[in-house]
């Protein structure tokens, strides 16, 4: 597990501890980033180098990511304390995206020779797991929930309180860890590749996300580390999420010398023998006696020095997308609402037309003759595979279909239409 900033010392630990309820605590140590890979990391690198060159040789399709915020407080009401108003967290969406897509105008954007748009954007959910609407946000009050401790894995520790398909959600956990500012900002599960022989236990399965200490979350005012207060933690983290490591080439620091390394593994990040605190232009210099790449979003420099991913860093984040399990399926979920396996819902063969949309308590399909051609079967199901309607009839030319949906509300169905002439999926909201 990556983990920016720990804590330092057993005091640390035990402070944590006694404040975090059940939550959990971090190893401790003299770094201030960790990473517990669940397979060897020559392993990762060698099934992911094989990949990349057709990465980068591909068109620069634009990706998006499903993301849900679990926001695990302590009964605050919402927009107070650290259970963060929603105003809050689409900062925290927007500033993501910003810094992926280099946006011009933001902070984000940079003008580096080796800098690009990743071309990867991330929304907040827009079906929660039983198909229902939703916004993306989940709020747990820690106080009255029990759930056992987990030591030493805060990640594994907050899917307890929540937790949402990995293989449809980037699942994200914020929390206030009650610890001074800078010691704790977050944890990220980095990626595994689709090799056989990876370890199959709960730790590696069942905890796959991202971990953001509250106050090093989003944007705002009050409550924020006034180092870390622009919504960069998350991106680092998701920088790890999506398989990149430290400018030095270390998941954590150890005393490692960069410079003695394999790097990053992106040859234009320039080697580093460690990492930057704080935001200076002075250093640290890089191996070759230039300049370090401070500005890079996967350094230790404030969040006011970052705004920069390298194009060899971007073929790698979207290698790991096109390819990495629970990541390449992020891609394709159901919960960005605008796909179904792949398909565009708008895309509804022509000759049929489904009304009204949002609708009450019945649907109408309309077929003409392009669309309509012996028995017509229709079905109507959540996004996790419930069946909740079905029809199967005898098409003819120019009918319309009425199917009653009296007792759902609330859901978004995946309508599929089939008949020998035609087959259309399409999105449907009932209110």
């Amino acid at each position: 597990m990556i983990s920016l900033y720990s804590m330092k010392s057993f005091l640390s630990l035990i402070f944590i501890s006694s404040l975090v309820l059940s939550a959990g605590s971090q190893p401790v140590s003299d770094d201030r980033c960790k990473v517990t890979r669940v397979e060897d990391s020559d392993r990762f690198e060698r099934w992911l180098v094989g990949k990349q060159d057709l990465s980068a040789r591909k068109q620069k399709t634009l990706y998006k990511i499903p993301v849900v915020v679990h926001v695990l407080h302590r009964g605050e009401a919402i927009g107070e304390g650290f259970n963060h108003s929603k105003a809050r967290i689409e900062a925290q969406i927007r500033v993501l995206n910003e810094d992926f897509r280099r946006k011009e105008g933001t902070p984000g954007f940079n003008v580096h020779p080796d800098g690009g748009d990743a071309q990867i954007e991330f929304v907040l959910a827009k079906i929660d797991p039983d198909g229902n609407p939703t916004d993306g946000i989940v709020r747990i009050d820690v106080t009255s929930v029990q759930v056992p401790p987990i030591n030493f894995n805060i990640i594994l520790q907050s899917s307890q309180y929540s937790y949402w398909n990995p293989n449809e959600y980037a699942n994200v956990w914020t929390m206030d860890l009650a610890i001074p500012p800078g010691l704790f900002l977050g944890e990220a599960r980095f990626p595994v590749s689709n090799l056989e022989g990876l370890r199959n236990d709960d730790d590696s399965q069942n905890a796959d996300g991202i971990f953001i200490n509250a106050p090093n979350f989003g944007l705002a005012k009050t409550n924020i580390d006034p180092n870390f207060n622009m919504g960069r933690t998350l991106t680092h983290e998701m920088g790890h999420f999506l398989g990149l490591l430290h400018i030095w080439g270390a998941t954590t620091f150890d005393g490692v010398d960069g410079c003695s390394s394999n790097g990053d593994y992106c040859n234009d990040t320039p080697m580093v023998s460690t990492y930057t605190s704080g935001c200076t232009s002075a250093g640290p210099l890089a191996c070759n006696g230039g300049p370090a790449m401070i500005g890079n979003y996967m350094d230790w420099s404030n969040d006011i020095c970052m705004s920069l991913f390298t194009n060899d860093q971007i073929t790698r984040m979207r290698t790991v997308l096109e390819n990495s399990v629970r990541r390449k399926s992020l891609l394709t979920s159901p919960a960005l609402g605008d796909l179904v396996t792949g398909i565009p819902v708008s895309e509804i063969s022509e000759g049929v037309k489904v009304f009204p949309n949002p609708a009450v308590d019945r649907i109408y399909i309309s077929l003409n003759d392009k669309a309509c051609e012996g028995e017509i079967v229709i079905t109507g199901y959540t996004p996790s595979g419930e069946i909740l309607i079905t029809k199967r009839m005898k098409c003819a030319s120019d009918m319309t279909v009425e199917m009653e949906t009296t007792g759902i509300r609330d859901r978004v169905l995946i309508l599929d239409i089939k008949s020998p002439a035609s087959s259309s999926k399409q999105l449907v909201v009932i209110r």
